[in-house]
């Protein structure tokens, strides 16, 4: 039985194939690109796949040659000026590949099936161009919604950190967001304040404080001024007006710890001269924060 390939099929579907990997790859970095680099790039990836059928230029698809032909699509393509670009454009060109690739391989086994030659080897007949397309578009969507989400968590839990607070010998963990919209500080002496839910520092609170919030009384300063001037907290107090938290004008009692630490970058960092402002409400909806750090704090 004798199989007959045709080159210009091959150079069609290679062609295809290469320049969505090349354009989605330019999507997915969020880089320019140029249509003709890309189709340069393309074009010259479908050659070679032409060349894999001839006998005797087998010797060009060793695994080195492989590996260096990819990097020449790559330079091709988007001419990165930087090694760090060009490994990290490569690193996304090759899981483009292989995720396409997959998909492609796939979609044609669950509508057509394989057909067996004999020796337990496989191949595909008439694998057909939409389905290549077809397989390409459903590839790049998964990866483009399953690459947003994954950076999306690495950049919460960048951002995402665990707090210290401590008063009168008793300290409580939260976990809190370093929040770049937080620019929130004491009028009088620019302290920058950390938003903390009101749960979330009860344990740290008198209990005069605590039977105000609870029965949301936060609000009636004349009752906290005199709450506060009969306890020991009166050197602590502290009101913190704002323009956010769903008021426009707004008024937010805070407190001075007497140490706030927090885990970054691996490493314990400890935080001087800092208010902490209560709010009786939640910050997260889905819970996965209870305070706003200041970002000004990283740096002190």
């Amino acid at each position: 039985m004798e199989t007959y390939v045709y080159a210009d099929v091959i150079i069609i579907e290679n062609l295809i194939m290469n320049y969505i990997i090349l354009w989605s790859t330019a999507m997915l970095l969020r880089r320019d690109y140029s249509n003709v680099k890309l189709i340069i790039a393309s074009l010259l990836g479908a050659f070679y796949a032409v060349f894999s059928y001839l006998y005797q230029y087998r010797y060009l698809y060793t695994i080195n040659l492989k590996i260096l032909f990819s990097f020449l699509v790559v330079i091709i393509a988007f001419t990165p000026y930087k090694f760090k670009d060009f490994i990290r454009t490569t690193a996304v060109f090759y899981l483009l590949s292989f995720v396409f690739g997959g998909a492609a391989f796939g979609l044609f086994y669950f509508v057509n099936g394989f057909k067996s030659l004999e020796h337990g080897i496989f191949y595909m007949n008439n694998f057909p161009v939409k389905i290549l397309v077809i397989s390409s578009m459903l590839a790049y969507i998964f990866v483009k919604y399953g690459w947003d989400l994954i950076q999306y968590r690495i950049k919460r839990e960048k951002i995402i950190t665990k707090l210290h607070v401590s008063v009168n010998g008793l300290t409580i963990g939260i976990i809190a967001l370093i929040d770049t919209g937080n620019s929130l500080s004491e009028p009088v002496t620019n302290t920058p304040v950390i938003i903390a839910e009101y749960l979330s520092v009860k344990e740290l609170l008198p209990d005069e404080l605590r039977h105000i919030f609870d029965n949301k009384d936060e609000n009636n300063f004349n009752m906290i001024a005199n709450v506060v001037s009969q306890s020991d907290w009166v050197s602590r107090f502290r009101i913190v007006p704002f323009k956010s938290l769903g008021k426009e004008n707004g008024m937010l009692i805070g407190f001075k710890p007497d140490k706030v630490s927090l885990d970054i970058n691996s490493e314990h960092k400890n935080i001087k001269n800092i208010i902490i402002g209560i709010y009786n409400n939640e910050l997260s909806k889905d819970g996965e924060y209870f305070a706003l750090i200041h970002p000004d704090i990283l740096n002190k």
